[in-house]
């Protein structure tokens, strides 16, 4: 227990107090390449436990949330310049909620940038069919995940996931798997969840493992204050597995996958060997785009609206949805580039030395030698890797950065609608109310 007490206080002090401010960041030009994140932030039936920002689904929105995208993506080529994007994920929200605008999107983007990339999009259950899955593969979608989060009823009705049950997600994992058409696709199965026990959690595994699905993400539930469960559990309404248990889940989650011919491509995922992986975080640098999206470019760190209406407005008028950033220091950015290396399971030094001009082992030299002492990490020449007794610590750090930073993050965007550079409204705050 020390051990985890010192992973979460060490990872609250180094991020804790990262300050974010009205001021415009800079935005990069003359970059050989760059991510890109697309948010689409709508939902049939938004979570209660969901951290991200999203909507209720209104179809009236998505011609005028689908225009104002495209355009944000026609201002960022002003700034970029010729640039490669060389990744691509379209998240939410439920993208699949909109097939037609996703896939209007990404032929925009191909049109717009020189693409060489894979293309990731999430997914419902309840959304794929064999239509939906031609939409996105003639879009060029390669990498589809799917939020399955339990093949229990019962627990998915704890969690106020009421988009879908069990059945339509063995459904849909059939449909997927047969179609054949994805490079790779990942469930994404959650736990920690109220009323769900180890054996609840063993029978969701065993039924994964069992439709051989060719990855998985696991997640634990993440409470962050601004969200409805997170002030249920505080108000005694529902209860939640002790760290105790947690640790148990997560040991048995990491058991029965490698066990299974699966191994772990992150703290929270798993593959099966000899296949792509698929990932939502492991990016260095991106640009986010949509209401609510996120960017983290150079030592930048910003945010766009999260109100629709606010984002629509502001990118008519021609300019970018900017409404918070934050400005890492030097070795800020290198923290963040060994903490998403770590969260990975491993890291070249040769890499961290190209990036930065420096050696990782003096850059951090007694945050590494302390992982090492206690066998969290493992090191052969030039590469480090995470160990298995080191998964959970690593397993605690990202959870505690999340429910860190990227909640002070999503609170200081949702505080300030008003994007930085603003105009008097024009024609474009219209849009909205033509419906």
């Amino acid at each position: 227990m020390l051990l985890e007490y010192i992973i979460k206080k060490m990872t609250r002090k180094k991020v804790g107090n990262v300050k974010f401010s009205r001021n415009m960041p800079e935005i990069p030009n003359g970059k050989d390449e760059i991510g890109l994140y697309i948010h689409i932030p709508f939902c049939k039936v938004p979570c209660p436990f969901c951290a991200y920002i999203r909507y209720p689904w209104n179809p009236k929105l998505e011609r005028p949330y689908v225009g104002a995208v495209k355009k944000e993506i026609d201002l960022y080529l002003e700034r970029l310049g010729d640039v490669r994007i060389n990744s691509i994920y379209v998240g939410g929200g439920t993208p699949t909620i909109m097939p037609r605008g996703v896939a209007d999107i990404l032929k925009h983007t191909e049109e717009t940038f020189d693409v060489s990339s894979d293309i990731g999009v999430e997914s419902n259950p309840d959304d794929l069919n064999e239509k939906t899955l031609e939409l996105l593969l003639d879009a060029g979608v390669s990498k589809l995940s799917m939020g399955v989060q339990s093949f229990s009823d019962e627990i998915l009705k704890a969690i106020g996931r009421r988009s879908h049950d069990a059945k339509q997600s063995l459904h849909a994992i059939e449909l997927v798997m047969d179609n054949g058409g994805f490079d790779t696709f990942s469930i994404d199965l959650m736990f920690s969840l109220p009323t769900q026990t180890l054996a609840g959690l063993k029978k969701d595994l065993e039924i994964t493992i069992e439709k051989g699905v060719p990855q998985v993400a696991t997640y634990p539930l993440l409470l962050f204050p601004y969200c409805k469960m997170y002030r249920d559990e505080k108000e005694g309404k529902l209860r939640l597995p002790g760290e105790k248990a947690e640790k148990q889940m997560y040991d048995t989650i990491v058991d029965s996958f490698t066990e299974a011919d699966y191994e772990p491509c992150s703290v929270w995922s798993f593959v099966k060997k000899g296949r792509d992986k698929y990932g939502s975080v492991e990016r260095d640098e991106y640009i986010g785009i949509g209401a609510g999206a996120i960017s983290s470019v150079n030592q930048y760190f910003y945010a766009n609206t999260a109100s629709i209406e606010e984002y629509i407005r502001t990118v008519g008028q021609g300019d970018l949805p900017i409404t918070i950033g934050a400005e890492f220091q030097p070795e800020g950015v290198a923290a963040k580039w060994l903490s998403i290396s770590l969260y990975e399971m491993e890291f070249d030094k040769r890499e961290f030395k190209k990036r930065f001009g420096m050696d990782v082992d003096e850059k951090f030299k007694s945050f590494l030698r302390w992982l090492k002492l206690f066998g969290i990490i493992k090191v052969e020449g030039d590469h480090v890797r995470v160990t298995r007794k080191g998964m959970y610590p690593i397993h605690l750090m990202t959870k505690t950065f999340l429910l860190t930073f990227i909640a002070k993050a999503c609170i200081a965007c949702m505080e300030n609608p008003k994007p930085i550079v603003t105009k008097e409204p024009s024609r474009a705050s219209a849009i909205l109310n033509r419906y």
